[in-house]
């Protein structure tokens, strides 16, 4: 019967066919879990050519979106280290590099701003290290991106300037070691079982997932809970404040709804009695029993940076701007899309020449040969640098807010300069060797002694309706726990309607009725009526719950304006802060009183930090008055000679073009 009859063929076997697919798929099995097992070097030899060229001949050539913050640090660790990768350990990142991305995500979860997230280039590594596959110039961009990112975390934690006994505890501290390079270095803050549970700092540099790392449990991110920590979660028992030397204090404790007074006298003969238990506590040698408190604010180290704000500098300003609008050269940006890295449009082009006249884009005669009309990195520094001017938010992006802030004419800044020239002149010439300034629309308190800024902070001003005066007067006293006397119209508008509708939740919060010999009353519906046709007032009790917080710095002046601490933290982070009733609240106002009591002894964290826990109000006198100028300046030049604007949000200019 011939092979290919029908019936023939329906009998034949299909057993070598399955032998010789099971053998091919044997191979391709053992092929490929032998694959799985080789472990690829990556070739160094490759990828520094690349870090050469990025960070030595050509900057500008570098290929990623995310620009490179501190190129002249990380060019100098490079050129240590032969240009050799220093997160990679073969196509894995190292565990010193997941030990970092960790902690720079439990750093950025705790902070509300986003520039956080962008100093950090923490949107790049969620995007390159979930999506990006292998390849060499990727591994050289993410290197050198992780060694910008170490760099601005080591100085945003100051590490040169903490010694052993003042750094706040961390979860982990990035270090640089001469004989093993760069290291992550965990402090003894967790227990073994906590080390247990910790994700393994070993992965795969693809398999970096930052959404776990942001929602694991505090334990496993010590640092990540001690910066979203208030400042007085840690703070010790109120009882041991009393270890505290009262002498030359105006100690008091308010009054209770029997009227009774604590005496001073007898504060006196306790602070005699542990005047050398309360040194070796103070000192933290002999006894461990009362923990130093933390708070937010973290230690105090002063700044050291020129003041500058002269009325000779603006001058010199003026004239400028008033040539610049003479020449014809300046012509705004037409209406547009947003403008960020990366971008080509012939906006950008009239963006360069703008910024080159503002002086804030130096690189202007580099681009006459280039692509004039590519938003490039040193654009992108440029335009930070024109918002960090402005008050704006320094993302480099040119959006509506930028781009009205940029078609700011110089006429009309030369009539801005002109008014802030008359109000700086109102001002004596010599502010004083140690003077305080707030300067209401940049939302901005300086500190200065002879002429350097020792200490810098955000404010939250008035509201438009409740505008924060310009005054010239001076600190006259420091008031931790301080009590609020409610103002007549805060009063009638805002509490009494709250305290009629919960008297009771008002009463837990601190308030009381103040009789007519000043005593304290509750919050009947009798009390109340007398407080709202005027014979009693209101007063809320000094303690966590009050409005003012726990520091309070007297200034007197007939508005009745006043600086103080604030529990509203988040309005700090925020590029507005017009939000209060006409006084001033302060962003470090442990720090401010540091600052100002240094001159009169033994004054720290530590000891602020014992003052302001329970609810017992200390007030402290200055023995050298501070003057403090609350003033409304919408332009200066800062210490650096670089004129900055700020919008005129109480429009006392007249320039609609101003106002926001």
């Amino acid at each position: 019967m011939s092979y290919f009859n029908p019936e023939q063929r329906k009998r034949k076997s299909i057993l070598p066919l399955l032998i010789l697919g099971s053998l091919c798929v044997s191979i391709l099995y053992y092929a490929f879990a032998a694959n799985q097992k080789t472990i690829p070097i990556l070739p160094e030899n490759v990828v520094r050519p690349h870090l050469i060229h990025w960070l030595e001949e050509n900057p500008n050539a570098w290929p990623a979106q995310d620009p490179i913050f501190n190129p002249a640090a990380v060019r100098k660790i490079y050129q240590r280290t032969d240009y050799r990768l220093l997160w990679f350990d073969n196509y894995n990142l190292s565990d010193s590099a997941n030990d970092l991305l960790r902690q720079l995500t439990a750093a950025s979860s705790g902070n509300p701003s986003s520039m956080v997230d962008y100093r950090y280039h923490l949107g790049y590594f969620d995007r390159t290290l979930r999506d990006t596959p292998q390849r060499l110039q990727m591994a050289a961009v993410l290197d050198v991106l992780l060694t910008d990112a170490f760099v601005s975390y080591a100085q945003d934690t100051q590490l040169e300037r903490l010694t052993p006994k003042s750094r706040p505890p961390r979860g982990i501290t990035p270090v640089f070691r001469e004989d093993q390079g760069f290291r992550m270095v965990a402090l003894p803050t967790t227990t073994p079982r906590q080390a247990s549970n910790e994700p393994s700092g070993r992965k795969y540099f693809r398999g970096y997932d930052r959404a776990r790392i942001i929602g694991s449990s505090p334990h496993s991110h010590p640092y990540s809970q001690n910066y979203n920590s208030n400042e007085d979660n840690h703070s010790p028992p109120a009882s041991s404040t009393r270890s505290l030397d009262p002498i030359r204090h105006n100690t008091r404790t308010d009054r209770s709804a029997s009227g009774s007074r604590a005496s001073g006298s007898d504060s006196r003969v306790y602070y005699n009695q542990n005047r050398n238990q309360r040194g070796r506590d103070y000192h933290g040698r002999g006894s461990t029993s009362i923990p130093s408190p933390v708070n937010s604010e973290g230690a105090y180290f002063e700044e050291d940076t020129p003041y500058g704000s002269d009325a000779y500098s603006l001058r010199n300003q003026l004239q400028r701007l008033r040539d610049l609008s003479a020449s014809g050269r300046w012509r705004p940006i037409p209406p547009g899309p947003a403008m960020t890295l990366g971008a080509r449009h012939p906006h950008v082009g009239r963006l360069r020449d703008l910024l080159s006249l503002y002086g804030d884009y130096q690189a202007y005669y580099r681009y006459r040969g280039a692509d004039h009309n590519r938003f490039d990195r040193d654009l992108h520094q440029a335009v930070m640098r024109f918002q960090k001017r402005h008050g704006l938010k320094p993302d480099g992006i040119v959006g509506r807010t930028t781009r009205k802030r940029l078609n700011l004419s110089p006429a009309a800044r030369a009539k801005i300069v002109e008014m802030n020239i008359d109000r700086r002149e109102a001002l004596p010439s010599s502010l004083g060797d140690r003077f305080i300034q707030v300067n209401i629309p940049a939302y901005r308190l300086q500190y200065v002694e002879n002429d350097r800024v020792k200490l810098a902070m955000n404010v939250v001003v008035g509201k438009k309706k409740h505008a924060t005066p310009e005054i010239t007067t001076r600190v006259s006293k420091v008031i931790f726990n301080p009590t609020w006397t409610v103002p007549r119209s805060i009063l009638v508008n805002e509490i009494l309607p709250k305290a009629r509708k919960n008297p009771a939740g008002m009463e837990n919060m601190g308030y009381r009725v103040v009789g007519g010999s000043g005593e304290y009353l509750p919050l009947t519906s009798g009390n109340l009526s007398a407080a709202s046709a005027g014979t009693y007032l209101m007063r809320q009790m000094g303690g966590e719950e009050n409005i003012l917080g726990r520091i309070k710095f007297e200034i007197p002046n007939k508005h009745d304006v006043y600086l103080h601490d604030t529990r509203a933290r988040t309005l700090f982070s925020r590029t507005d802060r017009g939000y209060s009733h006409g006084c001033i609240r302060l962003e470090k106002p442990r720090h401010l009183a540091e600052a100002l009591l240094r001159p009169q002894g033994r004054w720290d964290q530590w000891r602020i930090g014992q003052l302001t826990t329970g609810e017992k109000t200390t007030e402290i006198d200055l023995t050298q008055l501070v003057n403090i100028y609350i003033t409304y300046w919408t332009a200066w030049v800062d210490g650096e000679g670089n004129l900055n604007f700020r919008p005129d949000i109480y429009a006392k200019d007249g320039l609609t073009d101003n106002q926001f």
